[in-house]
């Protein structure tokens, strides 16, 4: 009798340990994993050009005054370098004499993660045909080119009859 209750318990203990190495089986892995890529760390300060032209002009390196007699659209290119990885918005606002909020133009953009970019992003605000020249507002005008919220530049263009 003894030697069957002890071999009861041996059976019985066998298929614990075996229950209990099938359930941590699954727990336990021999693959490694991929070591982490550290994040590139910007040392680089991001820059930015503004670039404002009518847009009927091949080839512009940028103009500061405008005639609204032939002024069709008015383009604005913002050529970035060191943008940081990920995904941006840039709002440019055009801004009335006054310094009232004529129109904004937003672009998302985006930027390969782990890496430093140098996007060209750009937007135009029609002239030709529109209440600008119906009303004649001419004077200084002000562009203003945010990034996610903030404002990196801001330049004065003149309208001119």
């Amino acid at each position: 009798m003894i030697g069957s209750k002890n071999s009861y318990s041996l059976i019985s203990l066998m298929v614990l340990l075996l229950l209990a190495a099938a359930a941590l089986g699954g727990c336990a892995t021999t693959s490694s994993s991929p070591t982490p890529v550290p994040p590139v760390v910007n040392t680089a300060p991001l820059e930015l050009a503004v670039r404002v032209c009518d847009s009927g002009t091949p080839n512009c390196a940028g103009e500061t005054k405008f005639s609204l007699g032939s002024l069709h659209d008015l383009q604005v290119s913002v050529d970035w370098k060191n943008m940081p990885g990920g995904t941006h918005t840039q709002e440019i606002t055009f801004l009335l004499p006054n310094g009232v909020v004529y129109q904004s133009v937003s672009h998302g953009f985006g930027v390969t993660e782990g890496a430093l970019g140098s996007p060209t992003v750009g937007g135009a605000m029609p002239v030709a045909g529109t209440y600008i020249t119906q009303r004649e507002l001419t004077g200084q005008w002000t562009v203003k080119v945010s990034l996610d919220g903030t404002v990196m530049a801001m330049q004065s263009v003149e309208f001119q009859p």
